[in-house]
């Protein structure tokens, strides 16, 4: 047994070792980079159109289904606004993304009866996809009528904000993540950038809103709120600080440049000296749930993938390149 013991503990410290050696020897190139990122898109392009991959997500978590098509339809987007050699397969491969979260079938896994219809987790990633579709290209078969369906919804988002008491809209029946009003005003404030601006005031005035509204301990963003009126119920956590983070500097980047030198402070750390997310703030511990995935050591998942794009998109490409790193 003590053979055994020694030997595990060997590999274990091998692996750790080996890891830290890859991470702070050599680089990733970008075209590297590119090649890995389609190769992984080709695979999620089988699973999804073949192999049922949406159906077995939405089995694993309540948003399966629509949050493994936004993100397949967001990283071809974004892939293309890097290389627009690929502009024409990544428009078509989001609008397949964006046609399954429209249908029938997405729209029955969310209350039909809140305001806006289906809830601000619903609305919010669809019209987020649509609107990076649109910035992506304004020429493709259909455009007008895509248009028309973006300018419907950010009305219709921005009327809910405006009746509601509090900056967070209802994901579900009196449940609110302010992650998911992150991405539907992330949407909103793309529709100022692709089309003629309107609705900058309301971003103001909802960022005001939101800085009241601020977790006590860590005077961050919280994880979830009182759904009538926006008040902490769970402070901020890394696995959706991390995601309304690289939201937040689209919308507005100053205030996520606040957020951020407090996201360090908090949840950015190392682990066996390994860049990691804490999904708890420093000092504070807790379980994993469906959110964050796995808990290990502190560290949340969820978050730490999250992360590499909340570095890139707040210029710490150290940070970012250290993170891909470790989780290739």
């Amino acid at each position: 047994m003590r053979k055994l013991f020694f030997g595990l503990i060997f590999i274990i410290s091998a692996t750790i070792f080996w890891i830290n050696f890859k991470l702070y020897s050599g680089n990733f190139t970008k075209n590297e980079k590119q090649k890995d990122i389609i190769l992984q898109l080709n695979f999620l392009e089988k699973e999804l159109k073949i192999n049922n991959l949406g159906n077995r997500m939405q089995d694993i978590f309540p948003e399966g289904f629509v949050f493994t098509n936004a993100l397949y339809g967001l990283s071809w987007c974004e892939l293309a606004g890097n290389d627009p050699n690929l502009k024409a397969k990544a428009i078509n491969e989001a609008l397949f993304a964006y046609n399954e979260i429209n249908s029938a079938k997405a729209k029955s896994i969310f209350d039909s009866d809140l305001t806006p219809t289906n809830g601000i987790y619903y609305i919010g990633w669809k019209n987020y996809l649509l609107s990076k579709i649109l910035k992506t290209d304004t020429t493709f078969a259909d455009f007008g009528k895509y248009k028309t369906t973006f300018i419907q919804n950010c009305n219709l988002i921005n009327q809910a904000l405006q009746q509601s008491n509090s900056p967070y809209l209802q994901s579900y029946h009196n449940q609110s993540w302010p992650a998911d009003m992150f991405v539907a005003m992330a949407s909103i404030k793309n529709h100022d950038q692709i089309f003629e601006p309107k609705y900058q005031a309301e971003l103001n005035e909802w960022i005001q809103n939101v800085k009241t509204k601020l977790d006590p301990k860590t005077k961050m963003i919280p994880h979830k709120v009182k759904s009538s009126n926006g008040n902490t119920l769970e402070g901020a956590r890394g696995s959706s600080i991390s995601l309304i983070i690289r939201l937040l500097a689209e919308i507005d980047l100053d205030f996520a440049k606040q957020q951020f030198e407090l996201y360090q402070t908090n949840f950015v750390d190392t682990t066996l000296g390994l860049p990691s997310i804490n999904e708890y703030p420093k000092g504070q511990s807790g379980k994993g749930d469906i959110d964050s995935g796995p808990v290990i050591l502190g560290v949340g998942f969820a978050g730490t993938i999250v992360s590499i794009g909340t570095f890139s998109i707040l210029d710490k490409p150290e940070l970012a390149e250290q993170q891909y790193k470790t989780i290739n």
